[in-house]
Parts: structure tokens; sequence; C-alpha cells
């Protein structure tokens, strides 16, 4: 089948079957790289003018001015894999060899507190009853995502049996009605079914949330945990609280960092990695070892080393 057919036209048509399969914030990550990075550069092609070289040059171009992510790069390989895939089925276009496109998939080196930054968030959060203080200790001694606390209702926090249970997430999306406001928080399922978890919390954290508790006089059980209230808590807040606390403690660091420094120090302490993996909400153990197994390398490596050379005699 020969067609003059524009590529963003098959685009289009790609994103309104994806519409029917995913869940509305993978859409709108797909619908984003697709008007971003690239509708920009194929907006004058036809389908039948792609192949192999564009598809290289395309992504050398990305590659190159080192503005990307390595998970937003991995992102715009799929989709553009997926639309020529359709395409192929459906326009007999030939078959684009994506196996020349090799992304890096390193994962980087992942920034955990110094000891010295944590006593400081932690001599803040303990003498405060505040949103931002008990959204800090949760991460940092369970865990979760920042998205995944905002979404935490008091109903989900057991304090007789010390645990939380993590089933929903909040995110900011493109708003669906395309009224006054651009963007809505929304409840959503979490990314994967692993991150649907419990989640055991150590006793000093348990008797901090008793007293936030307390000290709130909480009303009703559905109010979320860090407004107290129906309104939904705006992950953007909390990041933007956090980071006026680390500029107030003279150091830089991102919230996502608390979750990984809570995967380390487990690490360090020994801790099973297949229960970490579970209470980290990976969906597997592979994943655990891949981004957090150098921690106990670097630990193990450190108290070997404490042990003391021998003294050779020189007879």
């Amino acid at each position: 089948m020969q067609t003059n057919k524009k590529f963003f036209l098959v685009t289009k048509e790609w994103l309104e079957l994806k519409k029917m399969s995913v869940k509305y914030s993978s859409y709108v990550k797909y619908e984003t790289v697709i008007l971003k990075h690239i509708i920009p550069f194929f907006d004058d092609y036809t389908i039948e003018q792609i192949n192999d070289d564009i598809i290289v040059s395309f992504f050398k171009e990305l590659i190159d001015t080192q503005k990307y992510s390595n998970s937003t790069l991995h992102t715009i390989r799929y989709v553009m894999k997926s639309i020529l895939e359709y395409a192929e089925k459906k326009y007999c276009i030939q078959t684009i060899n994506f196996s020349f496109i090799k992304l890096n998939r390193s994962k980087g080196n992942l920034r955990i507190l110094s000891e010295n930054q944590k006593i400081l968030l932690e001599k803040y959060c303990f003498n405060h009853y505040e949103p931002i203080s008990i959204a800090i200790l949760i991460a940092l001694y369970g865990g979760l995502r920042i998205g995944e606390i905002c979404a935490l209702k008091w109903e989900d926090v057991d304090l007789n049996n010390g645990i939380i249970t993590v089933s929903k997430t909040v995110e900011r999306l493109k708003n669906k009605e395309n009224m006054e406001s651009k963007t809505i928080l929304m409840i959503l399922e979490p990314k994967t079914q692993t991150s649907k978890r419990i989640v055991p919390i150590p006793v000093f954290l348990k008797e901090y949330i008793q007293n936030y508790y307390d000290y709130l006089t909480v009303i009703d059980s559905s109010y979320y945990l860090l407004t107290n209230s129906e309104k939904i808590p705006d992950p953007r807040t909390i990041q933007n609280q956090f980071q006026r606390l680390c500029q107030d403690n003279n150091f830089q660091i991102n919230f996502h960092s608390l979750r990984h420094t809570y995967a380390t120090h487990c690490v360090m302490q020994e801790v099973d990695l297949k229960s970490l993996s579970e209470m980290l909400g990976h969906s597997n153990i592979s994943t655990t070892l891949q981004l957090y197994v150098h921690s106990s390398i670097e630990f193990k490596m450190n108290q070997i080393n404490k042990i003391s050379a021998p003294v050779i005699s020189q007879n």
C-alpha cells in the first residue's frame, strides 16, 4: 500500500489507540513526548520517507544535545518504535531496524544524604508536627515516593501494627477538561502492581506519627495525612518546602534522595534483600540489586579494611 500520509497524522492514530489501553498518566507522557520531541523533527515527513538513516539521525541529535535524561530517551525510543510498528502493519511501510539505537541503561550515581544532612533533617522533623516533617520521615524511614506519601490517608496508617498501606499515588497531569486550570492533581493507581504494598515502620516513627495524630486532633480517617482534610496534597508543595528546609541548613538535595538513603541504609544494615525489594515496591529483586548492591560492597570494604595489617618480622 502506497500513501503520502503525513507522519504526524499516524502519530494521532496511534495515540487514540493507546488512549484505550493505557492509564491516563501514561497517555499524557506519550502525548508530551510526541508533541515536544518527535513532531518537531518529523513534521514534514510522510511515513514512506522515514528510514533507518533518518531514525539514527534523529536519536543522534537528541543524544548529542545532552539535555535529556536516560529515562526520557528510552520513552522516546519506545514511542517512536511503537508508532512505526503500527504504521508497518497498517500502511505496509518498510521495517525500521531499531537495533541501531543503543541507549545507555546506566542509572548514574544515586545521591543519598550525608550523615550530617540526615541529622539536621531529623532534628527539625522530630521537633515539628508539620506536613513537611511527617513527609520527610516517612520517606526516610519507609522509603515511600513523594506521590505515594501525598496519597496517604489516615486510614492507610495502622499504628497498632506499625504498618503503612501503599495503594495510590498523586500526580499533577494535564486537565482532561481543558478548563481554566491547565493541570490538575489526580489520585492514580501506582505504576506497577508491586508498588501496592504494606510497609513496616520502625517503632520511633510509629510513636512520632501517633503524637502527630494526637496533636492534630484528627476528625476523619478518610482525610489525607498531609492536609488533614479532603484536599489532595500537592507533591510540588512538599518538594518546594523540602528545598527551602535544605537551603536553611546549607545543602541541596532532591526529595527522592530520601528514598535512596532509606534503601542504602537498609542494605548497609543487612536487611534481607527480598524483603527490602518488596518494601520499596520493586517489581523484582534484580532491580533492588542493580540500584543498591554497590552500597553493600562499599560498606563491606570499609569494614574489612579495619583489619590491621600483619606485622612481618625481618628475620
